[in-house]
């Protein structure tokens, strides 16, 4: 990072490593069921350290759904996603929720917080939102040129298309936690004969 600067290296490693012990927890717990002790312990700090870097659990659960709202933008708009073809932009999408199940079946961002939604901060609600407003016209975007290309079929708008998707994809994930994995590749392979041509 800065090797001019050894402490603001270690600060951005600490409050990395938060964000991703929390994060982790999140998607495994959901909000919440995890504590600044959880990470603490992890981390082997005491809670007064996590306070440091974030004052309140508010503060660090916007922070973690910011962090994922990033790397979804950079994700969408890097050459390897955005300049391939429609289909294979789906199978992109695709692969990113096989990840999710590959890892001990945890679910997306969305199905961690959707249930915990109203007891959320408002700041990690309008984040939240935002996270699934712009995945959601980003795959709205996808199917919309797949359908005008003839590369992707289906019925429907491609905005009520693609959050029958999501909604799909994110529950495929909660059916794989109840179950094993199986369950998660019959509901994609569902979408695959319904959506690919």
């Amino acid at each position: 990072m800065n090797a001019q600067n050894p402490q603001a290296t270690l600060a951005f490693d600490t409050r990395t490593r938060i964000l991703d012990l929390a994060g982790g927890l999140l998607m495994e717990r959901g909000y919440n069921a995890f504590s600044y002790q959880h990470i603490a312990r992890e981390l082997g700090v005491k809670p007064a350290a996590i306070h440091y870097y974030f004052p309140s659990k508010d503060d660090l659960g916007t922070a973690i759904v910011t962090r994922q709202l990033k790397r979804l933008r950079k994700w969408r708009d890097l050459p390897r996603v955005a300049d391939l073809p429609p289909a294979e932009q789906l199978e992109a999408l695709f692969a990113v929720y096989d990840n999710h199940a590959r890892q001990e079946c945890r679910v997306c961002l969305f199905g961690a917080l959707a249930a915990d939604f109203r007891t959320l901060p408002p700041a990690m609600q309008a984040e939240l939102r935002t996270f699934n407003g712009e995945l959601t016209a980003w795959l709205a975007q996808v199917l919309a040129v797949g359908k005008a290309t003839g590369a992707l079929r289906f019925v429907g708008s491609p905005s009520a298309k693609a959050v029958q998707v999501l909604t799909t994809l994110a529950g495929a994930l909660q059916v794989a936690r109840v179950h094993d994995e199986t369950p998660y590749h019959t509901i994609v392979g569902q979408l695959r004969l319904e959506l690919l041509v």
